[in-house]
């Protein structure tokens, strides 16, 4: 009877794994594919709701600020720089001298002519008297008045070309010599520059200067803070060496707080909408039927073709197809065909 026990147990526990392995094994369920998955539950995008904003329009160059008036003076003859009367950044008058060349120059006879003007002007002074007392005729006076005037005239040539004055009242904002300093004819000496104003001269193409009109808003930046000017000139003729057209704008500089010399970025702003409806331009794809993007609807990528009014190089202002408050796809369009299912995620 025991041996009869001891041989029905391992048959029992046999039969009791077999039973679990049927109960609890079964067949696995396969994996989803990531294409059930979006079939199912839509294909996973992010949305933005259209607002409207304010969009610009700039066409962007690099120029050279400077005084609205300025001007280099050069030396007009070679020689020593005896004098320098101002420093960079000094205010002058008209006709203030700046530099002084040396007197004694051997290429000019300027101690000759001074020289020659004092006697002259001590014997026309001796022939007034003279003229006022009877004792001289009046040709003789006349005579002695034409050698002073004459003699004025030709020191005051030699003394323009040894003491360079400013043409005009403005602020020195370069000198390009020192005291001491053996320099040729021509040699750039100062610029006097008028900083009330400065401007600034863009050189655009054909088809930018179609667009660009006398009176635009022009905007510079500098130190971090933006100036805002105007276009003053349009060329109406290409230069020839260039291939452009000339552009003048000119911005308030009573402050000083714009640097001459420097070469900025300037704008200027051909086109402007307060209330506009703006995407990026990476949103926007073309087909053989125009320009489109996609749209959530109702859980579904829409297809919507619209029309393009300006854009800025980053941005487009779309003129027809899209309204406030619709939402735009921004995110996994790559995916998108007209009508598929979607998910909008966070």
């Amino acid at each position: 009877m025991l041996l009869k026990r001891i041989l029905v147990l391992p048959i029992l526990l046999s039969a009791l794994m077999l039973l679990a392995i049927g109960c609890g094994g079964g067949q696995k369920e396969e994996a989803k594919s990531i294409e059930q998955i979006r079939q199912e539950e839509g294909i996973p995008v992010k949305v933005d709701v259209v607002k409207l904003q304010h969009f610009n329009k700039y066409y962007s160059y690099f120029a050279r600020l400077s005084g609205i008036k300025e001007a280099t003076k050069g030396a007009a003859v070679g020689g020593k720089i005896e004098k320098i009367n101002v420093r960079v950044g000094s205010n002058v008058t008209a006709n203030q001298v700046v530099v002084q060349m040396a007197e004694d120059n051997p290429g000019l006879q300027y101690i000759q002519a001074k020289a020659a003007f004092e006697n002259a002007e001590k014997t026309y002074q001796r022939m007034k008297v003279l003229l006022a007392a009877g004792e001289t005729s009046q040709a003789n006076f006349d005579g002695a008045e034409v050698q002073y005037l004459v003699a004025k005239q030709n020191m005051d040539a030699q003394r323009q070309l040894l003491y360079v004055e400013a043409p005009f009242a403005g602020t020195i904002v370069d000198i390009m010599v020192n005291e001491g300093d053996n320099v040729k004819s021509e040699t750039h000496l100062f610029t006097v520059s008028l900083l009330s104003r400065v401007k600034a001269n863009l050189w655009a193409s054909s088809e930018e200067v179609r667009n660009i009109k006398k009176g635009m808003s022009a905007i510079v930046s500098c130190g971090g803070k933006e100036h805002y000017g105007k276009v003053t000139e349009v060329a109406m003729v290409s230069d020839p060496y260039k291939q452009a057209f000339s552009v003048e704008v000119q911005f308030d500089n009573r402050a000083r707080e714009l640097m001459c010399g420097v070469t900025n970025e300037i704008k200027i702003l051909t086109y402007e909408n307060p209330k506009a409806v703006v995407i990026q331009r990476s949103l926007v794809n073309t087909d053989e039927n125009g320009t489109y993007l996609f749209v959530a609807e109702n859980d579904k990528a829409v297809k919507r073709y619209v029309s393009n009014g300006n854009d800025s190089g980053l941005d487009y202002e779309i003129k027809t197809g899209l309204i406030p408050g619709e939402k735009i796809i921004t995110q996994g369009s790559a995916l998108l065909e007209d009508g598929k299912k979607i998910k909008v995620i966070k």
